[in-house]
Formats: structure tokens, C-alpha cells, sequence
């Protein structure tokens, strides 16, 4: 049986092709070894990925002869002020835009809550108190 081995990491970074895709799945559910060593590379990628970051002293890098990039600014605090901006725009105009919601019925909700409390076991049944028309004036 051909193994696909050299498919396999690709297959997991989503990089293969429609067609390689399908000769993998048809592949792995017939490949006990190729199921074994797709698990095991996928393992192997989630450690490494784990792994922390070190940052090298750059005298180090320098005197190995590997050219020193210094790192990434912070970006300007009014790139986080835009998009504040942006996100309080959106949230507006969505709240502007949104019609009032519908007057609550309490027949609606007593029916819907007793359908959903006689298939939950040990539920109570909802028990509604409607106030008398001298408490309302």
C-alpha cells in the first residue's frame, strides 16, 4: 500500500488541493499507519506551536553575521482611537436602524416557557401572577 506521508502536513495546513483532499480522506479510512502518523504530526505542530519565543540578544545576532531588524513600533494610539470611533458609528447607526421590539404577551410567553418546561424533566411549571387592576391605578 503507498502511504502518503509527504501529502499529510499539507493536508492539515488546509494547503491541498480539492482532488488531494479527497484521495487523503478516502486514503485515511482505510490507512491505520497513515491515520497513526497523521495524528502524530499534527501533535508534533501543536508542541511546537506551544513552544515560547525567545528574543536573542542582538550583539548576539550581530556577531554571527545575521543582519539585525529592529522590531515592529507599536502603532500610534490613534489607530486604536479610529477604530473606536468606527465601532461607536456602528453601534449607533444599528441602534438608529433597529425597530422598537413588540409589546410582550404573557399568553405567548406562558405557552412557550410550558412547552419548553414539559420536555425539561424536574421543571416547574410557570406560574404567573397578573396584577389586579386596583394595584395597577
Amino acid at each position: 500500500m503507498i502511504h502518503l506521508d509527504e501529502l499529510l502536513s499539507a493536508f492539515l495546513d488546509g494547503e491541498a488541493t480539492p482532488p488531494e483532499v479527497v484521495r487523503i480522506e478516502s486514503h485515511l479510512t482505510d490507512c491505520h499507519r497513515c491515520r497513526i502518523r497523521l495524528t502524530e504530526i499534527n501533535a508534533a505542530r501543536t508542541a511546537l506551536r506551544s513552544l515560547p519565543l525567545i528574543e536573542l540578544p542582538p550583539r548576539l545576532l550581530a556577531d554571527a553575521g545575521v543582519p539585525v531588524v529592529s522590531p515592529k513600533r507599536r502603532p500610534m494610539v490613534w489607530v486604536g482611537a479610529a477604530a473606536a470611533a468606527i465601532a461607536a458609528s456602528v453601534i449607533t447607526v444599528a441602534t438608529v436602524n433597529t425597530p422598537p421590539p413588540e409589546p410582550l404577551n404573557l399568553a405567548d410567553v406562558s405557552r412557550q416557557f410550558g412547552a419548553r418546561t414539559a420536555l425539561d424533566v424536574g421543571a416547574a411549571p410557570l406560574k404567573m401572577v397578573l396584577p389586579s387592576a386596583e394595584a395597577i391605578e
